[in-house]
């Protein structure tokens, strides 16, 4: 996995200002294109939670 790189910006999921962010990729909108999809830490957390039900779900 590659090293993950922080910049300062806005969290896409929370909504938190001026803090460490992670593009985590694009994220696309049916009516208005896509955009760049950045997360803070406590959010990139959550999503890698929700990344590891979902894959114990499936597994089921």
């Amino acid at each position: 996995m590659a090293e993950r790189q922080w910049t300062i910006g806005l969290c896409w999921r929370c909504e938190g200002t001026e803090e460490p962010v992670m593009w985590l990729g694009p994220v696309s909108s049916e009516y208005h294109g896509h955009g760049p999809f950045y997360a803070c830490a406590p959010c990139v957390q959550r999503l890698e939670e929700l990344v590891v039900e979902y894959g114990a779900r499936r597994d089921t």
